[in-house]
């Protein structure tokens, strides 16, 4: 039985130690967490990382003189030429109020124009402004000042990375202030940012297996520490429910399998910068001995009364069947995609959980001016991230849930997998994507070209091959080659970078084949956009094909 005296407590000690990004309240809360994790047994060690990491400070906001509350948004303007930014930027201009049809089709703005936009602060508006020579961006988020980050860098930034970062100053206001704003207002914006390299905590605290077992793998249980505000749902909901978790999993008896809870920063101001430089660090080992990572975030928001739409694989989605049972929910699991510190795609470490349970979507100022749906509930990603936001049972329940499906993955290993399941999603989704390519009635020489590639049919008839070899395999391989037969698949479905190598952050997980056909069916035809994707669509389907040769020689 879970112990919800110490669920609570732990939470309340972690969101005590106020909002934690990369400061001294996140180096006391990992304190606090190692003697969490120490106190129920398990065996804690602390080491450091590199990480690339930006946020804003303080923000000072007027409109004609007036001060108005506003809160800056981590990787806003990180570099100043190729050093990390360390300062103030101040902006002026003129207000220009848009709504949302308004702003899709504004093509041409003026130089001294701040746009207010509504809704979360985005990649995508801000790299439009940007294109338009506007000075600054604000983003009205509804009830609450909801901080964001925006970048799709994916962890710290590597050569090259540098024309990516956005260059347009914004910040995010709440929607009663922004009534109180006219076009033509004067508006002054001057941001702190503090852009620097770090090195940062991770806790990794082991559970290790009790039962002889010379096939032992590893579970690793991930989540972060960061914070905007005291964090109390985004994370230390999490936290508290692994701490939790782990007192659970040392009871047991038939352990045959480790787990590794592993705790990182840089999550909301670098990007994943924490679980990247994490996963770079323990490469090997997260490859040979790791089966499955299972995230935890955000449990136990007050109204959180959705059960059934936390992501998963098809690989783990009976995994996390199982750990739903005796509990009423609809099942409606979502696919992983780029977000949730999924650091491990590219290495095929399948993954299940992050979230377990949503709020439902409500008439609020923040669903009606930010789209705000629910989901985390009114306080994510705010400074009132507080206990408010805590519903004691609903996290005793989403705990229980993440518990349920660790123990299994504990006891049973790589068989709580299901390696035909992920084989069948994948082969079925590039079989029919080949056959729309293979089927195309070509309307140039140049597309002509491109139909006659022999890569299709080869390709199909090597997933019909494999089909049979990993159908074998399913049922008479060692768990070694189950698993790393697992992880190729995986890391075929949800990468389109090479092992070791990170995708861009906010987009769906998929490999380069699937990308390029998602580009080649919106593309006009004969366009420059339609020749380049199926310029990457033979390249994808060459890269998938070499992928399989390298299962097959498993």
């Amino acid at each position: 039985m879970l112990d919800q005296t110490l669920l609570m407590q732990t939470l309340q000690d972690i969101a005590n130690t106020g909002e934690r990004l990369s400061n001294p309240s996140e180096e006391n809360a990992f304190i606090v967490i190692a003697e969490a994790f120490k106190n129920v047994g398990a065996e804690v060690n602390i080491e450091r990382v590199p990480l690339f990491v930006s946020t804003v400070d303080n923000v000072r906001m007027t409109a004609d003189g007036q001060r108005i509350k506003a809160l800056g948004n981590a990787m806003t303007l990180p570099l100043d030429g190729n050093n990390p930014r360390q300062g103030t930027v101040s902006v002026q201009g003129h207000l220009r109020i848009l709504s949302a049809s308004d702003w899709q089709s504004y093509e041409k703005g003026h130089s001294d124009e701040i746009v207010l936009l509504n809704g979360l602060a985005n990649l995508n508006d801000l790299r439009k402004a940007q294109a338009l020579g506007l000075k600054a961006v604000l983003f009205d988020t509804g009830d609450r000042i909801h901080r964001m980050i925006v970048s799709d860098v994916w962890g710290s930034p590597t050569p090259g990375c540098e024309s990516r970062y956005v260059t347009m100053p914004n910040a995010s206001i709440k929607h009663s202030d922004a009534l109180t704003l006219k076009d033509g207002m004067r508006i002054t914006l001057e941001l702190a940012i503090n852009s620097r390299w770090t090195t940062s905590p991770v806790l990794m605290a082991h559970v290790r297996h009790n039962e002889q077992n010379s096939e032992a793998f590893t579970a690793i249980v991930t989540g972060h520490i960061d914070s905007w505000g005291d964090g109390a749902l985004d994370n230390a909901s999490g936290i508290a429910a692994m701490v939790a978790s782990a007192k659970e999993i040392l009871t047991l008896k038939n352990r045959k399998h480790d787990v590794c809870y592993v705790i990182w920063s840089g999550h909301s101001h670098g990007r994943y910068a924490g679980s990247t430089a994490w996963h770079d660090k323990h490469f090997n080992w997260l490859n040979e001995k790791v089966f499955l990572n299972l995230n935890c975030d955000c449990l136990g928001a007050v109204g959180s009364t959705i059960l059934g739409k936390t992501p998963v694989m098809a690989s783990t989605a009976a995994l996390a069947r199982k750990a739903h049972e005796g509990i009423s929910f609809t099942e409606a699991f979502t696919r992983f995609n780029r977000s949730c510190d999924q650091s491990f795609m590219s290495m095929g470490i399948p993954s299940v959980f992050s979230n377990i349970s949503e709020v439902p979507p409500s008439g609020s100022v923040s669903m009606k001016v930010a789209g705000l749906s629910g989901v985390y509930g009114p306080y994510w990603h705010t400074t009132d991230d507080t206990m408010q936001g805590i519903d004691p049972q609903a996290l005793m329940r989403d705990t229980e849930i993440f518990t349920n499906g660790l123990i299994q993955s504990v006891i049973e290993g790589p068989d709580a997998l299901d390696l035909m399941a992920e084989w069948n999603e994948f082969s079925t989704t590039i079989r029919e994507k080949l056959n729309v390519v293979k089927e195309k009635q070509s309307t140039d020489s140049i597309s002509e070209a491109f139909v006659n590639e022999p890569i299709w049919q080869e390709l199909l008839d090597k997933l019909s091959e494999m089909n049979i070899v990993i159908q074998k395999r399913a049922v008479e391989a060692n768990s070694q080659v189950k698993v790393q037969t697992l992880k190729h698949i995986v890391a075929m479905a949800y990468s389109a970078s090479a092992l070791g190598l990170q995708d861009r952050a906010g987009r769906k997980a998929r490999s380069l084949f699937v990308e390029a056909f998602k580009k080649w069916t919106k593309a006009k035809e004969e366009s420059f956009e339609y020749f380049s994707a199926w310029t990457a669509m033979v390249r994808g389907a060459n890269q998938l094909f070499a992928q399989l040769k390298s299962i097959e020689r498993l």
